[in-house]
C-alpha cells in the first residue's frame, strides 16, 4: 500500500514540480534603476520669460525703459544648473488578467514651483497592463497633448515651449491597436504640477471644482512605418470659482467654461534621419505652459460673472540627423506661436499668460556628441517676441514691438 502512495506521488511530482517552478519564474518581479546626472551652462543674450530659476525658457522679456529709454531688460544672464538629474526605476511584475505588467517611478531635483526648486518631485508614477491589442495605463505619466511618437528633441528643458505643449498629469488611459501600424486611445486625466489659472492663481482647483477630468482622444497611424501621422482632441472644464458676492450677499456659483484644444503630428523617417512636424490650436491652453487663458467677459442676470477663452496656435518642424558617423548627431527646431486673442471681449478680471504678444518665433540648431554614457550637448536658440498692446476688449493684440534672445546652452550627462 506504501509503495502505491509513493509510486502515485512520484508521477504527480513529475508535473506538479516543474509547473510550480515554471510559475515561480513566471511570477519574477523585476527592477531596474537607470536615469541621468545633467550638468548645464545656459547664457541669455537679455532677460527672459522663464520658469525654474531661469532655465525653462518661454520668450525674451518685453522692453523695460528707464527714466533715459535705456532698456532694462537689455541685459545678459548666465547660470548653472544640476536640477535635472533623474532617477527612474522601470518595473516588471507578474502578469494580472492575462496582462504583461509594468510600472515607472521617477524623479528629479526639478521642484514643482521657484520656491522648491532643488527639492526632489515626482515625475512620473504609472502602472500599465498589456494585452495583445490593448493597454491600460494608471498614474502620472506625459499628457497625451505630448506625443511621445512625436516630439522634438531639443536639447533646452521645457520640450520647446510654448510651441510644444509640455504637461505630466494623473490620468486613466486606454488604448486598443487594431492593427500593429495603428492605435487609438482615450484618457481621462487631471492636474498637478502644470495648473490652469485663475481667481485664487495657478491651482488644480478650477479642474477639481468642475467635477470632470479633462478628456482626450489620440489616434496614430503609421507606427510600424516610415511615415507617422495623427491626431489629438480634448475638451475641460473649469470651475472658477464656488461662491459670489452681489450687494454684500453670498451666492453659490453656477457659471463655468469650457474649452477645447487640438493638435495634428508626423513623422517621416529618411534612412537615420528623422522630420517630425506638429500644429497646435486651442482654447485655454494655459496649463500646457503656452500661450492663452481665459478672462472675466460680463456678468449673467444673476450678478455672477461669465467668461470666454483666449484662442491660441503653434506650428513646428524638428530635423534630426541620426547619428553621422559613430557619436555625432545634428539637429534644428523652429517654431512659431500665435495669440488670436479672446473668444469674446474682456470685461473683467484676465487669467491668461502672453496677452500682449502678438506672435513668437524660435530658431534652435543643435549638435550631440556621444553615443555611450556620457555625452556633451550644445544648442544655440535664436528667440523673438512680438509685443503690443491689447485693444480694450483684449481680442486683438496691435502696434507690436518685436524683442530678441539668443540662448546658448551646453550639458554634460552621464547616464546609468
Amino acid at each position: 500500500m506504501m509503495k502505491n502512495y509513493f509510486i502515485l506521488f512520484s508521477f504527480l511530482a513529475l508535473f506538479v514540480v516543474p509547473n510550480t517552478s515554471n510559475a515561480q519564474e513566471e511570477e519574477k518581479l523585476s527592477v531596474k534603476i537607470s536615469g541621468h546626472i545633467w550638468a548645464e551652462s545656459i547664457f541669455d543674450t537679455r532677460q527672459t520669460v522663464t520658469a525654474r530659476e531661469g532655465d525653462v525658457l518661454l520668450y525674451p522679456a518685453k522692453e523695460n525703459l528707464d527714466a533715459n529709454g535705456e532698456d532694462i531688460n537689455a541685459k545678459a544672464n548666465f547660470n548653472m544648473l544640476n536640477i535635472h538629474s533623474r532617477a527612474r526605476l522601470t518595473i516588471t511584475a507578474p502578469s494580472f488578467l492575462n496582462a504583461k505588467v509594468s510600472g515607472l517611478l521617477e524623479g528629479d531635483f526639478v521642484g514643482s514651483a521657484n520656491d522648491k526648486i532643488g527639492l526632489f518631485r515626482l515625475r512620473h508614477a504609472m502602472v500599465k497592463l498589456n494585452w495583445e491589442k490593448s493597454e491600460l495605463l494608471a498614474g502620472q505619466y506625459w499628457h497625451p497633448m505630448f506625443t511621445l511618437d512625436v516630439f522634438p528633441q531639443v536639447v533646452s528643458w521645457g520640450g520647446a515651449l510654448p510651441y510644444f505643449p509640455l504637461e505630466r498629469s494623473a490620468q486613466i488611459k486606454y488604448s486598443y491597436a487594431a492593427s500593429d501600424n495603428s492605435k487609438f486611445s482615450i484618457t481621462a486625466s487631471t492636474e498637478l504640477d502644470f495648473k490652469s489659472n485663475g481667481p485664487n492663481g495657478p491651482s488644480t482647483d478650477y479642474l477639481r471644482n468642475s467635477a470632470v477630468p479633462e478628456l482626450n482622444a489620440t489616434y496614430v497611424l503609421g507606427l510600424k512605418s516610415n511615415f507617422l501621422i495623427g491626431a489629438n482632441v480634448g475638451v475641460k472644464t473649469l470651475k472658477p470659482q464656488l461662491s459670489y458676492m452681489v450687494g454684500g450677499l453670498k451666492y453659490k456659483s453656477e457659471e463655468s467654461i469650457g474649452s477645447y484644444q487640438l493638435s495634428l503630428f508626423s513623422k517621416i523617417k529618411i534612412d537615420k534621419a528623422a522630420i517630425r512636424i506638429g500644429s497646435i490650436y486651442g482654447q485655454n491652453l494655459y496649463n500646457f505652459v503656452m500661450l492663452g487663458g481665459y478672462g472675466v467677459s460680463g456678468t449673467n442676470s444673476k450678478g455672477e460673472n461669465e467668461y470666454t477663452n483666449f484662442t491660441a496656435g503653434s506650428v513646428w518642424f524638428d530635423v534630426d540627423s541620426g547619428y553621422i558617423g559613430e557619436k555625432t548627431t545634428l539637429g534644428i527646431f523652429a517654431g512659431y506661436t500665435k495669440n488670436f486673442g479672446a473668444d469674446n471681449p474682456i470685461t473683467g478680471a484676465v487669467y491668461a499668460r502672453g496677452t500682449d504678444i502678438d506672435f513668437s518665433y524660435r530658431i534652435a540648431p543643435r549638435i550631440i556628441y556621444g553615443n555611450g554614457l556620457v555625452r556633451f550637448r550644445g544648442e544655440i536658440a535664436y528667440d523673438t517676441a512680438a509685443y503690443g498692446t491689447t485693444n480694450a476688449d483684449y481680442t486683438k493684440v496691435q502696434n507690436t514691438n518685436s524683442v530678441s534672445n539668443v540662448r546658448f546652452v551646453f550639458a554634460t550627462t552621464l547616464h546609468f
